[in-house]
């Protein structure tokens, strides 16, 4: 029968072949046409390089016919002999389990050298072995997809067959005969060839497939067997090498030990070298023994690697069968919950890291020994050197045996220091091996958890009510509960801990009214600057931390006393591990209360409104009350029904837990939104500001989507969600406190300094103001916010913050991994001459955003802190500093534009079009900005003027306030901001009056009456000028007569100045001065003089009229 099937079976694999159209043209007819072409036609002629490009299609084509036909065999032979084959192996292994070889017989006269060398060989054959093992296993797995593929690929190549037989008849129908036309006949030729033997290879290993999959299994139990059988040789050969290794070092002590026996009574030379053999000796057992359990942990640790990469590979294969279903969730979880913690292969990679180390440098000193060793009698003399010829003559003998067998020793305890570093050095390999496969299953895990439901969809409302009350049973039954209680009483008297315990809370609560008070008369001295302390503000912080203690402390002891329990329950552990997740909630939300106090902390430290403290305590109470057993519930039940995540009544505590932190952030005052806002951006005064907006709504709505994904089935990732929410609460909480600590230094700190600037001039003044300072210093300092060591801090607690938050959610990071199956588009780059199309998902553009936002909140925060450091540790001036910061600022973002357009995949060749089109649109449209923006440049660069300089361009005047992309601000003497393009300042005629020089001449101008001392005049305006604290001695002030005017005697004082924004005040004060010593001296500054000549040759003619009839 079987020889009939197999008849058949090759009938058909003929009938398949004979089914493939051979090619039209051989490889023979190519390479002939080829020459000709060569021959015959030019190296530039066109047609010469189509018809070459041609042939080599058609010799690829052929390629890939030969490559398919042979695969056809193989397939064809796999489907007649496969399954011959499997039952040939399965036989032979069923003799091998009949008689299965004893490792150890043959091993009894093998020598230990011999042995060494045998172990190396067999682990060599093992690996191999295992690698077979999991190519085999990699193979069956893809076969339950493979068939999927082929009939995808069988309906293309059905499509491109029909195609080309239209092909090839087109061309049979043209009858063209010259070298183009053959050329494409045998191109057509041969990928129809090609396609269909693709075609007939693929049908082939889609009927082969059950037969092949038979043989796979055979040799998959071929190869199992031979791993199993080279584990047993190799430990076997492993323990029969280290029977002989301890014999060969309890021998060598033994004989060292008589040895040093024999020395009793002799020479001191000789007691001292037989001991230190001695020494030596007792450590080969203690080096054996290391050799073995290192060997041991190796073995473990390897078996542990591979069964994870086995799991990871079995879990995968499931994932792609089952999807996304419950099942395969609780698989991961329990998965998940037998990975080893984070760093703990880590941590003995160091150990055994530290210990190859270690045993490298015992090698080098042995090694060291060895070369002196290496010639004894230099050694032998170097030691008899000093003593008398009598003695040497007495000891020589025994010190030449003493040394000949320290020098054995040593090669012996260097063998075994090699072996024991080889040993390490596999070990090493396993752990990192090991580490590498906890790893990538971790990941594979986060990445897919998140997304698997844990219950049925809307479960809670529609599931069997059934189930909660049999949890609600089996929770709540007496006999659970009697076990758990009954050995309390004996545990709190059997442990002193919990006495102890017992007592600090009650300690605790007796003084607590005494520590409230203590905590309220910290905040008396504060804002008194003469008496206020920062130290006073950490010891209400310690206050607080006392006062909030005593409670969470009892709920600690009643935590110790469930574990403590000799007979510990289910249910004993489960109130232990609730009670200890709640106690440090509980002990937060405390602290917290009780730093909210009235007159507490918060309010009198931090100064805080009395009225908005009030209100985030009332809410921290509401969360206390709701969130705390919530919490306990959610872990009592997790702790108890871990497979189901904590049953229905479980699920219930998550959805309590995430309903209590939405509505603690619904509630939360915006005033603490405002504060978060304080340290995000520099603006702390605009109403909602945008960041306290986003902040309230995140942390409002992930609770709530949270809720909806619970009622959904995914109650674990709900679970983990509210987990991360509350970590970030916590470390939102402590950032805001540890700015506001800062702050409360700044702030005393720059007070303290006003105060003693205040003093000074109280003291330089003669005045009795001391009253008055205290109470000005008191007052709330607006300019503090804007202060350099505020901005320092606020960047600080900032990226602080981010990275704390960054670090809290990065566990949901590698979920976000299934954002890459939402493919947006695709792009192509070129490496190694080669296009390669990579897409670019959902996650890509997300990161995408998130640096784009990232990297402009950094732009807008670091450059004030880069003017910052040059400013105050390189000592640039300020209009440097602006200009450096502008630059750095401009280069960042342009740095920020590349890296968020890299990221999406955007390359030069592709955007070099748009840069063309975008230089023809500021050719016509943009060019007015452009000229600003490249004006901008070289102002900054150039620095014609600068931040603070004083200027004329134009008709307008004033001080330069700020220098932008687009223009400049230009403050004038009315106080009205001026936005001048930046083109104006190059092409325009620019006055600055303190580019080089702030110095500047002013000219006033006296008349006097005539008759005046002109002398006396001239040194009066001099001595006024000179005196004058403004007026620059040097240049010297210039005082001259000028003119005899109409009405005046005409004087000019043109003196210098250095502070422009000062002339008008300094002109004013100078013609006070000057017109006060003039009047002192007499002499009469001239006025505008008319002289009215009246006509006497005749009679006046004098005319009194009422002012009512003049009209």
């Amino acid at each position: 029968m079987l020889r009939v099937l197999v008849l058949l079976l090759l009938i058909a694999a003929t009938h398949a072949l004979g089914q493939v159209a051979e090619p039209q043209v051989t490889a023979s007819q190519l390479d002939a046409a080829a020459a000709r072409v060569t021959a015959s036609l030019p190296e530039d002629d066109p047609q010469r390089a189509a018809l070459l490009a041609t042939y080599a299609d058609i010799r690829s084509a052929l390629s890939r016919f030969e490559g398919f036909t042979q695969q056809l065999n193989t397939y064809v032979s796999a489907r007649a002999n496969a399954v011959q084959e499997a039952e040939a192996i399965e036989q032979q292994l069923a003799r091998a389990h009949l008689n299965p070889p004893a490792p150890g017989e043959s091993l009894q006269s093998v020598s230990l050298q011999e042995l060494e060398q045998m172990i190396l060989v067999e682990k060599s054959e093992l690996e191999a072995s295992k690698s077979r093992v999991t190519a085999i296993r990699a193979e069956i797995d893809g076969m339950s997809v493979r068939p999927a593929e082929i009939r995808s690929r069988v309906a293309e190549l059905s499509t491109l067959s029909t195609r080309l037989d239209s092909r090839l008849d087109e061309l049979g129908d043209s009858g063209g005969s010259d070298s183009a036309a053959v050329a494409a006949r045998w191109l057509a030729s041969a990928q129809y060839a090609s396609v269909n033997a693709e075609k007939a290879a693929l049908e082939e290993e889609l009927l082969s497939q059950p037969m092949r999959l038979e043989l796979l299994k055979a040799q998959l139990d071929q190869a199992l067997y031979d791993v199993a059988r080279l584990e047993k040789s190799s430990q076997a050969m492993t323990q029969r090498v280290s029977r002989l290794r301890e014999g060969e070092a309890v021998r060598a002590q033994e004989t060292a030990d008589l040895v040093l026996a024999g020395t009793q009574g002799k020479h001191v030379l000789l007691r001292n070298l037989a001991d230190k053999n001695a020494t030596l000796t007792k450590t080969f057992s203690a080096r054996n023994g290391d050799i073995a359990a290192t060997d041991d942990r190796d073995s473990e640790v390897g078996r542990a690697a591979e069964q994870l990469e086995f799991d990871l590979t079995s879990i995968e294969h499931k994932l792609e069968l089952l999807g996304f279903s419950t099942v395969v969730g609780e698989i991961l979880r329990e998965r998940q919950a037998q990975l080893p913690g984070h760093g703990e292969i880590s941590k003995e990679i160091a150990r055994n890291a530290d210990e190859i180390r270690a045993s490298s440098l015992r090698q080098v000193e042995l090694e060291d020994e060895r070369r002196l060793l290496r010639d004894p009698a230099v050694y032998i003399d170097n030691l008899l050197d000093g003593l008398a010829p009598n003695v040497v003559e007495e000891i020589k003998v025994d010190l030449h045996q003493l040394v000949n067998s320290r020098r054995e020793l040593v090669r012996k305890a260097i063998d075994l220091e090699s072996t024991y570093a080889q040993t390490l050095g596999d070990l090493d390999y396993a752990l990192r091996r090991y580490d590498v496969a906890i790893n990538a299953y971790r990941d594979f895990i986060s990445a897919r958890l998140l997304w698997i439901p844990s219950r049925d969809r809307f479960g809670l409302f529609f599931g069997d009510a059934g189930e909660v009350l049999e949890q609600l049973r089996e929770v709540f039954a007496p006999a659970r509960w009697m076990t758990a209680v009954r050995g309390i009483p004996g545990e709190i008297i059997a442990q002193p801990l919990t006495g102890v315990l017992l007592l600090l809370t009650l300690v605790l609560v007796y003084y607590g009214p005494r520590l409230k008070q203590q905590l309220v008369e910290t905040g008396k001295h504060v804002g008194y600057v003469r008496s206020d302390r920062f130290a006073s503000t950490i010891q209400a912080l310690g206050l607080s931390v006392l006062l909030s203690i005593k409670w969470p402390l009892l709920m600690l002891t009643a935590a110790w006393v469930f574990e403590m329990q000799e007979k510990e329950s289910e249910l004993a552990t489960a109130l232990y591990l609730s009670l200890m997740r709640t106690t440090l909630y509980f002990w937060g939300l405390e602290f917290l209360r009780f730093a909210l106090l009235p007159k507490g902390f918060i309010d009198v430290h931090f100064r805080w409104p009395g009225s908005r403290v009030s209100a985030l305590r009332r809410q921290m109470v509401t969360l206390e009350l709701t969130l705390l057993p919530a919490v306990f519930l959610v872990v009592f039940f997790l702790s108890l029904y871990p497979r189901s995540v904590g049953g229905p009544l479980g699920t219930l505590g998550v959805v309590l837990v995430l309903s209590s932190i939405a509505y603690f952030f619904y509630r939360l005052p915006e005033f603490v939104h405002s504060k978060m806002a304080m340290i995000f951006g520099d603006k702390v005064n605009v109403e909602h500001p945008f960041w306290a907006k986003l902040l309230r709504k995140l942390l409002f709505w992930i609770p709530v989507a949270a809720v909806l994904a619970v009622f959904l089935g995914y109650t674990f990732t709900a679970i983990e969600i509210a987990l991360l929410l509350i970590r970030t609460f916590v470390l939102l909480s402590c950032i805001l406190i540890l700015h506001e600590l800062g702050m409360r230094w700044l702030s005393l700190t720059r007070r303290r300094m006003a105060y003693e600037v205040r003093q000074e001039l109280v003291k330089t003044s003669n005045e009795d103001t001391e009253a008055s300072i205290e109470d000005e210093i008191l007052e709330s300092d607006p300019d503090l916010l804007n202060d350099e060591g505020t901005k320092l801090l606020n960047l600080l607690t900032l990226f602080g913050g981010l990275l704390g938050v960054a670090w809290i959610w990065a566990e949901v990071f590698p979920a976000l991994t299934i954002l890459d199956s939402f493919t947006f588009w695709h792009q192509t780059t070129t490496i190694d001459g080669r296009e390669i199309t990579d897409p670019v998902t959902l996650s890509e553009v997300l990161k995408a955003i998130l640096l784009a936002a990232m990297g402009g909140l950094a732009i807008s925060r670091v450059p004030g802190l880069f003017e910052i450091f040059l400013r105050q540790k390189l000592h640039v001036s300020a209009a440097s500093a602006y200009a450096l910061t502008r630059v750095f600022q401009y280069t960042v973002t342009m740095l920020l534009v590349i890296l968020v357009v890299g990221s999406l995949g955007v390359s030069w060749s592709s955007l070099q079009w748009a840069v063309a089109a975008l230089s023809l649109g500021i050719g016509f449209g943009l060019q007015e900005i452009v000229a600003n923006f490249i004006s901008g440049l070289i102002i900054l660069f150039e620095q014609p003027i600068r931040l603070g300089d004083t200027v004329t361009v134009g008709d307008v005047s004033g001080t330069v306030t700020r220098i932008q992309m687009r223009a400049t601000t230009i403050r004038d003497y009315d106080r009205r901001e001026l936005l001048v393009p930046n083109k104006e300042f190059i092409t325009s005629r620019l006055l600055n009056w303190s580019l080089s020089d702030s110095v500047t001449r002013r000219l006033i101008q006296v008349g006097v009456a005539y008759g005046t001392d002109m002398d006396e005049a001239l040194e009066i305006v001099r001595d006024v000028a000179k005196k004058h604290p403004l007026v620059l001695a040097d240049p010297e002030s210039l005082i001259t007569f000028d003119e005899f005017g109409d009405n005046s005697l005409l004087i000019s004082l043109r003196y210098f100045i250095e502070h422009l924004d000062k002339r008008l005040v300094v002109d004013s004060e100078l013609r006070l001065q000057i017109n006060r010593r003039l009047n002192e001296a007499g002499i009469v500054v001239a006025f505008p003089q008319r002289d009215i000549h009246i006509d006497t040759t005749k009679p006046l003619e004098i005319r009194m009229m009422d002012p009512d009839q003049r009209d």
